[in-house]
């Protein structure tokens, strides 16, 4: 409902964290996905009275830098995507680095995504990650 969604009168989130609750990708960012586990997986992640908790898939490019300057390049990059979060502060940061990561989008990595038929009977994957 275009009305309610562009309301921004007050807190309409019942108690829960408020936000978009699903994957986003941008290309406005140096990481190609990322969301708010608090509101995706809130069973797992939500916390009353912590906020959100952001996972940003950074590529191989980022692995150069120091955990801290990757923390930091985050955050400015949230910031300006989504303006209203420079008011907020990181309370903690986590970086795990893998290698080969699926989201960096260039040719050549076909061959990193899993098929879609599986080893189990009747059991098969699906969405844009697969081959």
């Amino acid at each position: 409902d275009d009305v309610a969604m562009m309301d921004v009168s007050g807190d309409k989130s019942d108690g829960k964290a408020p936000g978009i609750d699903n994957l986003l990708y941008s290309a406005d960012a140096e990481f190609s996905c990322f969301a708010d586990l608090a509101l995706t997986s809130p069973g797992e992640y939500y916390k009353e009275g912590e906020g959100s908790l952001i996972q940003a898939v950074f590529d191989e490019r980022a692995f150069d830098r120091s955990e801290e300057q990757i923390v930091q390049d985050c955050i400015s990059q949230l910031n300006s995507l989504f303006p209203s979060s420079k008011k907020l502060n990181c309370t903690w940061s986590n970086v795990v680095k893998l290698g080969q990561s699926l989201y960096r989008e260039k040719p050549g990595q076909d061959k990193f995504r899993p098929k879609q038929a599986t080893p189990v009977e009747n059991f098969f994957l699906a969405g844009s990650y697969t081959y």
